[in-house]
């Protein structure tokens, strides 16, 4: 009898001893919440993030530069969130609201339209989450992260080499981006810039938006040489896009060789109307580059290596038949 119950006591002890075991892994799990909330935090920092990025609309330059920020986005292990705005600015702001709801880490964004984008940057403060700005500026004095061109030195260098070409002398229409956009508004500061310059001798006959559009252009220029008969001498196009589709309508027309056109952007097409001799030239905006900056900086921003914000501008080449093969023979090579 005394063998049984000092086997139950033994028992009984070694299951109370059991139990404090658990109990004590029980209160340590906060320890172990902890270590994991540290371990998640590492992963973060070794680059688990999710960006969500919002771009205007899919042109074939917006395409490659989504390629280079997809590209820089799995080399860095990050996870992107892509959407259209389709062109319109109230669904980019939608898009935003959207992307704060889903709690992403950061938001990049080619403004649709430069004013209707600056109250993103309050609401994304708001939130907690950085913005940076790509492609597009926006229109305030609030001090944002950014990575794009320099428009106005793009809409001086294809103004000023359209007129050098034609003898510093005779008339010329412009071509614009959407009105609003900061590609615009900036590259028409530099288109303008230029022909101050040429004051007497230069004449704008005419300036309106094709909105990047080829078949825009194409249908402007038209009714540009019907209207103007062959008083064109250049069309300063400030995107590849429209000005192939001015090209189009100077060829249709039989009037091609009289007038030269200019452009930005230097995509595969542009690129290939340079080698013709179609495109006197472009201004090369590396959208695969200025895609793969975005997201480096979006990176670096949340890892806390960027904290000034600033305005960071990439390299604009002026593309030529002496420099195309350049760009035809590597990145544009088939």
């Amino acid at each position: 009898m005394k063998k049984r119950l000092l086997s139950m006591l033994l028992v009984l002890a070694m299951a109370a001893s059991m139990l404090m075991g658990c109990s004590s892994g029980t209160e340590e799990s906060g320890g172990s919440d902890a270590s994991a909330e540290s371990s998640e935090t590492t992963e973060k920092k070794d680059g688990s993030y999710t960006i969500g990025c919002t771009v205007y609309y899919m042109t074939e330059f917006i395409t490659l530069m989504v390629e280079g920020m997809e590209e820089k986005a799995k080399e860095l292990g990050c996870d992107l969130v892509m959407l259209d705005a389709q062109n319109d600015a109230q669904n980019q702001i939608t898009q935003v609201e959207n992307l704060i709801a889903q709690k992403v880490d950061i938001i990049v964004v080619a403004a649709v339209d430069s004013d209707a984008i600056v109250p993103a940057i309050e609401m994304c403060d708001e939130a907690g989450i950085p913005l940076v700005g790509v492609n597009m500026l926006i229109n305030t004095d609030q001090p944002y992260h950014y990575v794009g061109p320099d428009d106005v030195l793009a809409g001086e260098l294809e103004m000023q080499h359209a007129i050098d070409e034609i003898g510093g002398e005779g008339n010329v229409v412009i071509l614009e981006g959407p009105i609003g956009q900061s590609a615009q508004i900036q590259r028409l500061e530099g288109n303008e810039n230029v022909l101050k310059k040429y004051e007497g001798k230069v004449e704008l006959l005419a300036q309106q938006t094709a909105n990047w559009s080829r078949e825009e252009a194409l249908s402007l220029v038209e009714n540009w040489i019907e209207t103007f008969g062959g008083k064109i001498d250049a069309v300063v196009a400030q995107n590849d896009e429209m000005a192939l589709g001015a090209i189009q309508a100077l060829e249709a027309a039989g009037v091609k060789d009289q007038v030269v056109v200019t452009a930005v952007d230097a995509i595969k097409d542009g690129c290939n109307a340079v080698k013709e001799g179609k495109l006197l030239g472009t201004v090369y905006q590396d959208a695969a580059l200025e895609g793969q900056e975005a997201i480096q900086k979006a990176y670096d921003v949340l890892e806390g290596k960027v904290t000034e914000k600033k305005l960071d501008y990439i390299d604009m080449p002026w593309i030529t038949t002496e420099n195309v093969d350049d760009l035809l023979t590597t990145i544009y090579a088939e």
